[in-house]
């Protein structure tokens, strides 16, 4: 385990090498140049030059919680809350577009598309409901607008967890 300080960075790291991967099963090379923050890393994709930002979409702020005190090891771990849930797919897509959103206005974010153009956005699902083949599909009609006519970000993938050092990927952009 890690101390909850340093599980940022392992977390982006893990993040990286799976998406350097998955770049390579596409055919092609990704090399991370460095990692300023921010962005999470400068890359070059056969030889384009690039940049990526890395978030994470949540089911819950308590889920959220659950997840990383149980990874650190100086944290008391806190269990997600149970309970029902009316509608699991309008709450899931709800925080997905809210964390892409918050990216897409940051100010920061905005600033590094204006100097380096546009980057590469990895926005992670953790909890029980999210299932990256079918949440773009309850993506309200004004995001999936925004999300077109936005310039910040060139590309924008989902990922979740299928095992331990292995993430799914889906380009949603």
């Amino acid at each position: 385990m890690v101390l909850r300080k340093d599980l940022k960075d392992a977390h982006e790291n893990s993040v990286l090498s799976t998406f350097k991967d998955y770049i390579k099963e596409k055919g092609s090379i990704l090399k991370v140049e460095n990692r300023p923050d921010p962005p999470d890393a400068f890359v070059e994709i056969d030889n384009n030059k690039t940049w990526i930002e890395i978030t994470d979409a949540f089911f819950s702020d308590s889920v959220a919680e659950s997840i990383t005190s149980y990874a650190a090891h100086d944290k008391t771990h806190q269990p997600s809350e149970s309970g029902l849930f009316i509608d699991p797919d309008a709450i899931t897509s709800e925080r997905v577009e809210s964390v892409i959103r918050k990216k897409l206005t940051k100010s920061t974010m905005i600033e590094l598309a204006n100097l380096h153009g546009s980057g590469i956005l990895l926005v992670g699902l953790f909890g029980p409901f999210f299932d990256i083949n079918v949440i773009e599909n309850h993506f309200s009609i004004a995001f999936e607008i925004q999300m077109q006519e936005q310039k910040v970000f060139g590309s924008i993938y989902l990922y979740e967890t299928c095992s331990e050092k292995v993430h799914k990927y889906k380009k949603i952009k």
